[in-house]
């Protein structure tokens, strides 16, 4: 059962519908209903009330303690004292490394004792097998990957996941690290200083060197342990093992050393104590250290096993080294032994697997794997012989990526990405012609969401594979684009400068200005992304190189139209005007995603307007353009940007029906999957000022979640939205939730959302105000309201301006129901300025109505709410008429 599988089935029996699931885990309802039937077949019931009787039966249910675990294909024998040594490390010790060489058992033993240890620990256990990761930078992304910890926007990787175990209580296995030290060292020694309850157990060959390290060198088995693991193995062969000293005799020959014990017994049925002994006589008296002796002996006794396979078994077992991560026989046949018959291959994987040179992963397809060691050796057989089958192995993955990338993207999709993503990277590493393969495989990693992967991946392109000059600026361009989806402005400019650079290179000025372009779009109009911005005079000096630069009729004259007008003020006059030109400019040069930029510049000019229904149609025509672009890294971060803008206007406008819209389709994006919380911060908003205070709870919930597990960063992006909740709460009458809420808020922000050096105003007075009338506080909610609607500090950011409206609304009923002397006065200011939101203007009517002691129009206007998608000021109103 995979991880989403024991999700849905949680939910099924907790009687949620599949709508609801869906909404839950942010996935479509087809995905929940192909999820139901795969588990009312597995699980073998009829229906969905089956389902949950089942579960419990088969006490499916209870939170998972172990994460990534790995399968054994037999039973642990021996190894008390071992075991028993673990345990005393890992009670005393926050990071342990059990050394040895390949094959003598470090991997079984570490994750027979840790199971053992998870028990007791609340968050248990995480394995994480980094034989399978291909290249040092590609270590913390894994280790993220297997603990559950998923790329954030905005955040670099290591950071993220060392904020989300900073919480944990459990034990981080890290299997196979001898190939991944400098790297793995650095992050290690990060993970044990910020994570005081987390325990990490290592295996490798060598030490870690990593600070507090504790290091348990395995010795090989004793002769007791030897003999018990030679019966069981060759007994679960099929042989019968008497009790005979030369038992005891083979098992010193080969060292003691578990694996080489596991395959000769594997030949015990068809050989015998004597012909094992003869076979394994002469090549195993070696001289040198233990250690070496213990290698060589697993090495030889290998060799030994391998020698006895047919020249077709033989060859195929070579090339299967080439495989980085399990894999099927379809798999095996296009890679290893294309010229064979898919029957064939299976014959000999079977083969393989009984002689205990492979291992076998029973599933939906069965899979097959080697264990590292038995990997490195078949590697070794073919030396320098394989770049043949490496450059099969990546056409191979190629193929396979192309025919997933026809497939619908959802969760199903991403579990075969992950699976082939291993295959990719190993070729990439590889020295095969990787260009093409590079890029598409970056273009798929922005629609899996890894875009901090795919941003290195044109990066590393644009350094060794790219054809010419102009390629390089081609990729460099791509990799400033996922730098920005993945709100890292810096890279972003950093890689533009780059790309300019090459343009220049390469005699192609057009190219250059463009680049350039873009620095100053981003520069200008997005410093939020950019942990330092560039300076104005700098943005100026790459203004006007840009303009120098593009050729007249070039598609970067446009693009540079559009920086110019995002520089300009936004209560500059000509503003509007020369954004609009920009966006003409643009299309006429098919370039939308510039066009959608200057249409952005329309946009934030009319809401400094106040023209919130002129904000909403710049909004629209961006939507035009955006809409029937594929997503790709080129486009991500402008669908990004265009879909919150939409929710933020729409808002703004009184559509509350639109602002739900964007905001959906905002959490649907792919390049954000694991990314869900900024969208439903969108959502809350709607939520709270609809009046869908239940859908609100629940999603709020999600939202608390996807923050907690992107390491509960800092972003005031999101305080609306957390402070929304609180409102929600507060209406509900949970103060204590509430006040959960509201520290949530202040965490986002990183102040308190009770100004003191000056009027409250914006959302949080807003807010505030709202809830103090819902409580018949309107003096409490007049006091809060202090600001005029015509305060300077309005018109000091955007954000504030979006919340005028419904600022003014407040406003107003606070002062209609306190009889406030300049009540009159502020009708007039709160009519005007509400006038582009139908929802707040019918507000403002309403408080109109209450002053005039008018309750049949009161009581008139819940309809034009319902009307509006506006539940709770349609109630509130249908009260106030009493």
């Amino acid at each position: 059962m995979t991880e989403r599988e024991r999700d849905v089935l949680r939910l099924v029996a907790g009687h949620l519908t599949n709508l609801e699931i869906a909404a839950r885990l942010s996935v479509s309802v087809r995905t929940v209903e192909s999820h139901v039937s795969s588990l009312i077949r597995k699980l073998e019931v009829s229906d969905r009330r089956g389902l949950a009787r089942r579960a419990e039966e088969l006490d499916l249910l209870r939170p998972k303690r172990l994460h990534g675990w790995p399968s054994p294909a037999n039973l642990f024998v021996g190894r008390d004292a071992e075991t028993a040594a673990l345990h005393t490390r890992l009670k005393d010790h926050r990071l342990v490394t059990v050394t040895g060489p390949g094959g003598v058992g470090k991997t079984r033993l570490t994750t027979h004792a840790v199971q053992q240890v998870a028990r007791d620990r609340p968050d248990g256990a995480w394995f994480v097998d980094l034989s399978q990761v291909a290249t040092p930078q590609a270590a913390v992304p894994a280790i993220a990957a297997a603990v559950g910890v998923a790329e954030q926007p905005g955040q670099f990787l290591d950071d993220t996941l060392s904020e989300v175990l900073s919480r944990a209580d459990g034990v981080l296995v890290l299997d196979n690290c001898e190939h991944l030290l400098p790297e793995l060292e650095t992050c290690v020694a990060r993970l044990v200083g910020d994570c005081l309850q987390l325990t990490i157990v290592a295996t490798s060959r060598a030490p870690l060197r990593a600070p507090y390290e504790w290091v348990y060198e395995l010795p090989s088995l004793s002769t007791e342990d030897a003999v018990r693991l030679f019966r069981s193995r060759a007994e679960a062969a099929g042989g019968i093992v008497p009790d005979d000293p030369r038992v005891a005799e083979l098992c010193h020959r080969i060292e003691g050393m578990a694996l080489a014990i596991e395959l000769a017994a594997a030949r015990y049925p068809l050989l015998g104590l004597d012909g094992l002994a003869a076979a394994l006589g002469d090549p195993l008296r070696l001289l040198g250290s233990a250690e070496g002796a213990r290698q060589r002996s697993l090495r030889a006794t290998i060799g030994w096993s391998v020698d006895l396979l047919d020249d077709e078994a033989r060859a195929m077992f070579a090339a299967l080294f080439v495989f980085a991560a399990p894999f099927t026989v379809a798999a095996a046949h296009a890679v290893a032994c294309p010229d064979h018959t898919l029957a064939a291959a299976a014959r000999v994987l079977a083969t393989l697997a009984d002689q205990h040179l492979l291992y076998v992963e029973p599933g939906n397809p069965t899979r097959y794997h080697f264990q590292e060691v038995v990997r490195q050796f078949a590697a070794e057989l073919l030396a320098d012989a394989a770049g043949e089958l490496e450059q099969r192995h990546a056409r191979w993955a190629a193929a396979e990526l192309t025919s997933l990338a026809s497939a619908e993207h959802d969760d199903a999709w991403c579990a075969r990405f992950d699976q082939l993503a291993v295959e990719v990277r190993a070729a990439l590493a590889r020295p095969v012609d990787g260009r093409q393969l590079g890029e598409f495989f970056a273009e798929e990693l922005v629609q899996r969401g890894r875009l901090e992967e795919a941003q290195h991946r044109f990066e590393t392109l644009a350094a060794t594979k790219a054809t010419d000059a102009h390629d390089r600026v081609h990729l460099l361009r791509r990799g400033a684009a996922a730098a920005a989806a993945r709100l890292v402005g810096d890279d972003a400019l950093r890689l533009l400068d780059e790309a300019a650079a090459a343009a220049t290179v390469a005699a192609d000025p057009g190219a250059a200005a463009d680049a350039l372009g873009w620095s100053v779009i981003y520069a200008a109009f997005h410093p939020g992304i950019m942990a330092n911005p560039p300076e104005p005079i700098d943005i100026e000096r790459r203004l006007a190189e840009a303009r120098r630069l593009a050729p007249t009729g070039s598609p970067a004259e446009a693009t540079v139209a559009a920086a110019s007008a995002l520089c300009l003020p936004n209560d500059d006059p000509e503003a509007e005007a020369a954004g609009r030109l920009a966006a003409e400019q643009a299309i006429a040069a098919g370039l939308p995603v510039v066009a959608s930029a200057a249409l952005d510049r329309v946009c934030v000019s009319q809401v400094h307007r106040g023209n919130y229904a002129g904000a909403l149609a710049a909004v629209r025509a961006r939507g035009v353009l955006m809409d029937p672009q594929p997503l790709s890294a080129a486009t991500a971060y402008a669908f990004n940007d265009y879909l919150l803008m939409g929710c933020e206007v729409s808002l703004a406008a009184g559509d509350l029906r639109g602002a739900k819209d964007y905001a959906e389709r905002l959490a649907v994006l792919p390049c954000y999957r694991e990314y869900v919380h900024p969208a439903l911060a969108r959502r809350l908003q709607v939520d709270a000022l609809t009046g869908d205070l239940t859908g609100a709870v629940e999603r709020g919930e999600r939202f608390l979640g996807s923050w907690e597990r992107a390491g509960r960063h800092r972003a005031s992006t999101l305080a609306v939205g957390a402070y929304a909740l609180a409102l929600v709460h507060g209406l509900l009458g949970d103060d204590h939730r509430r006040e959960a809420w509201r520290n949530v808020t202040e965490h986002l922000r990183d102040r308190p959302t009770t100004p003191t050096d000056g009027p409250a105003i914006g959302w949080a007075a807003t807010f505030d105000a709202w809830l103090l009338l819902h409580r018949d506080q309107p003096h409490e909610a007049l006091a809060q309201l202090s600001a005029d609607l015509h305060d300077a500090t309005w018109s000091t950011s955007p954000t504030l301006l979006l919340w005028r409206p419904w600022y003014a609304a407040a406003w107003a009923e606070a002062a209609a129901l306190t009889a406030s002397p300049d009540l009159d006065q502020r009708l007039a200011s709160a009519t005007v300025v509400a006038r582009g939101n139908p929802v707040a203007a019918a507000l403002v009517r309403r408080a109109g109505a209450l002053a005039r002691g008018d309750h049949e129009e009161v009581a008139a206007l819940a309809a034009v709410f319902e009307d509006l998608g506006a539940l709770y000021q349609r109630d509130r109103s249908r009260q106030l008429s009493r």
